[in-house]
């Protein structure tokens, strides 16, 4: 299966997977069509795909506690493609923003787009944080924090996209094709003695809630949590094992473990490494696959790179996935003043 196909992967791609594996290709028209119709109704929307952007510095995006974790004024952009060989393949974008704003408090904002066919999903991520040092080291390398955010989710269906069987169809017509989700986030991170962890729960339904309580639908609600430790063997080197795991409310679970090398100077640094994700959902277990990674900071400048390999017929059809990743650590212009250690 692909590396990306699983519980946690929005319908429009299971779709496709479906499609290829059981050769309905001439079908393919009409499954798209009852997807776009099928997600009108849902209103357990997903937001943000989650793929590798937390270990290329987007981990933000699924922890608030980790806002401002640094003293920069840090900038992240990812974009992921799946199924790298269809000219319409689904993508992800995000961009985020995030700093130290003042004493021990960071703040943050990302955007993202998920455009997968005739559908199209936006969101709007606002957090903030707090942080309480560990120890008298003025690295922030020793500290916990925790954060809150909201996510602003909209889900919209272009119509002249799609080739209805029936013209004037009602499930096609106004006001059908577009969703407005507003949803909470909390999280806790912790990192000391080279040791770090965090765990977080996003996406909890604020709005449009009634088919979720009513059990409906399925709650979009995932949980997170991730804990790594990063071993200098020798000078100027280090290793660092993690694992990252997503659970959500539909009994599905994501688990990721990562083995990430690290050579760096005063203002530089390079990072090589693998992750191999596995999945559990309730139709049982699913070896996904595995990404080679690559990252790096050039002064200010920061790059990322991963290519997701796939072992499905599906991949060899129409292409594997892969994620770019690019950034800036800019000296901290919100908070001159710097963090307060006590």
């Amino acid at each position: 299966m692909h590396p990306n196909v699983g519980e946690n992967t929005s319908i429009i791609t299971r779709v496709l997977y479906i499609c290829t594996v059981k050769k309905n290709y001439k079908f393919y028209k009409i499954f798209l069509l009852l997807i776009a119709v099928f997600s009108i109704e849902a209103k357990a929307q997903e937001t943000l795909p989650f793929y590798q952007q937390y270990l290329l510095d987007g981990d933000f995006l699924f922890n608030p506690a980790l806002l401002g974790k640094t003293d920069d004024v840090v900038l992240n952009l990812n974009y992921q493609k799946q199924f790298s060989q269809l000219s319409e393949s689904p993508n992800v974008q995000s961009i985020g923003l995030h700093a130290n704003i003042f004493d021990r408090v960071g703040a943050g904002i990302s955007f993202f787009r998920d455009q997968n066919g005739p559908i199209s999903s936006n969101g709007l991520m606002l957090g903030a944080s707090y942080f309480v040092p560990l120890s008298d080291e003025e690295d922030r390398q020793d500290q916990f924090s925790f954060g809150i955010g909201t996510n602003l989710y909209n889900m919209n269906i272009d119509y002249t996209q799609v080739n209805a069987a029936q013209p004037g169809d009602q499930t096609l017509g106004e006001n059908t094709n577009d969703i407005f989700i507003a949803y909470a986030n909390l999280g806790a991170a912790v990192k000391y003695q080279r040791f770090f962890a965090g765990i977080s729960v996003v996406d909890i339904p604020l709005s449009n809630d009634l088919p979720i309580i009513n059990g409906i639908e399925p709650s979009p609600t995932k949980f997170y949590a991730n804990l790594g430790y990063d071993w200098h063997f020798t000078e100027g080197i280090f290793l660092t094992p993690s694992f990252m795991m997503n659970l959500n409310t539909n009994s599905s679970r994501i688990m990721d473990y990562n083995l990430m090398a690290t050579a760096f100077g005063e203002t530089n640094n390079i990072s090589a490494g693998i992750s191999f994700r596995s999945a559990k959902s309730a139709v049982g277990s699913q070896n996904l696959g595995m990404s080679p990674i690559i990252k790096g900071r050039v002064g200010n400048f920061t790059f990322g790179g991963v290519y997701n390999f796939g072992v499905s017929e599906l991949t060899e059809t129409f292409g594997n996935s892969f994620m770019l990743s690019i950034g800036f650590n800019i000296e901290n212009f919100i908070n001159t003043r710097g963090f307060r250690y006590r």
